[in-house]
């Protein structure tokens, strides 16, 4: 897709500057790396399923060896990576402030350079009604990725509110996810009625009539 392609282009000017690219989804992350790998780009993956050893070498080898961190939300969180200055958003996420976190790995005290920002989001797509339902929480950062990407109208804080669509109303999933918050606030509520501690792990036995729950 249009995507892809432009993350190609960016990934390819300047091959030896350092570049993050960040993803929401897991299965997105396993899609980009067989397109990297088969691109012959030399990247190194960094998750949430790492352990906390694995994932400081995987910090080291990019800072050493490649010019390519391939990383989930979880790169997001408490690195410091002044030695890039290259941030690729190729998903962009619900939380707000998922992208401050992500930004904030190398836009810190210590960058000594400019820091360039991507940000790849399809028109017409389930992002660009992200980027308009963030905009009131988020103005700044929202405006100027719309201004930076094919848009119509002079700008996102006049667009057009995303309007209600019965296709996409999912009503039987809507109800098995409330099933499950349900169980979720019995069993905190069990837990503090029981005091137990949220850093003590408990056994949970669920008995329902819904098979698939």
């Amino acid at each position: 897709g249009s995507k892809v392609m432009a993350l190609l282009d960016l990934l390819e000017r300047n091959k030896a500057e350092k570049k993050i690219v960040f993803v929401h989804h897991r299965e997105t992350m396993v899609q980009i790396d067989a397109l990297l790998t088969a691109r012959g780009l030399s990247f190194v993956r960094f998750d949430g399923a790492l352990s906390g050893q694995d994932k400081d070498a995987a910090i080291t080898t990019f800072r050493d060896r490649v010019p390519i961190l391939l990383s989930t939300e979880s790169g997001g969180e408490g690195r410091n990576i002044q030695f890039c200055n290259t941030l690729i958003n190729f998903d962009i996420p619900w939380n707000p402030m998922a992208i401050e976190q992500r930004i904030g790995r190398i836009d810190r005290i210590g960058q000594q350079r400019e820091v360039f920002i991507f940000n790849l989001v399809a028109r017409g797509t389930v992002e660009d009604q992200v980027l308009r339902l963030l905009h009131p929480f988020m103005p700044f950062i929202t405006e100027e990725i719309w201004q930076s990407l094919p848009h119509e109208g002079e700008a996102l804080i006049i667009a057009q509110w995303p309007t209600y669509s019965e296709n996409l109303a999912f009503k039987a999933e809507e109800e098995l996810m409330e099933s499950v918050m349900n169980a979720i606030r019995a069993i905190r509520n069990r837990r503090s009625e029981m005091n137990v501690p949220p850093s003590k792990k408990a056994a949970l036995y669920i008995l329902t009539e819904k098979p698939r729950i």
